[in-house]
């Protein structure tokens, strides 16, 4: 065939597909069944592996049973086999940022009924603001008192002091939560 663009007509395509049929291409375990004694052979291999990632592992025991995987899901991606692995030190700032995000912003948010303080905006993406600056005012990080509920732009406008541009994508909260009204 001639080399560019192709339009894909359907008589290219039947050809394309009896010229993968003759070949032996395309869905060659298609009608093949395993006899009882391989898939019983399959079976037991595939439950007597332990997995990798930890001896003695009740997820792996599930698992294993279950799918027969040499590591389970929990373990396969474990400590220095994830390529973001940094040596299992994970900085303070960040956990901290954590445990504020999962204990301390749903309830400001309620506090506040779920609206922007500032334009009192209500059912867009929010964000918590810290009237006293996370970095430096550090006793006062988990203070109900020293937060607020701003929208996205407003929180913007207050942190940098210049209008949100509409091409600028920015936030502490990377998954976006759309509140209902």
């Amino acid at each position: 065939m001639p080399s560019g663009v192709y339009i894909r007509t359907e008589k290219l395509r039947l050809e394309r597909r009896r010229i993968a049929l003759e070949k032996g291409y395309g869905n060659w375990m298609k009608g093949k069944k395993h006899s009882v004694e391989t898939k019983t052979k399959m079976s037991t291999i595939r439950k007597n592996k332990p997995c990798k990632g930890k001896p003695n592992c009740i997820d792996c025991d599930k698992k294993l049973s279950t799918y027969g995987a040499i590591y389970c899901k929990v373990h396969a991606n474990a400590g220095g086999k994830n390529s973001a692995w940094k040596g299992g030190v994970t900085p303070a700032n960040t956990l901290m940022r954590v445990k504020f995000r999962k204990t301390m912003q749903k309830l400001i948010f309620e506090r506040d009924d779920y609206t922007c303080q500032l334009c009192g905006i209500k059912g867009v993406d929010l964000q918590v603001d810290h009237i006293q600056s996370w970095a430096e005012y550090v006793e006062l990080r988990f203070s109900m008192d020293n937060c607020r509920t701003l929208c996205v732009d407003c929180h913007y406008l207050i942190t940098f002091g210049k209008p949100k541009p509409k091409n600028v994508v920015w936030g502490h909260n990377l998954k976006k939560r759309r509140i209902q009204t």
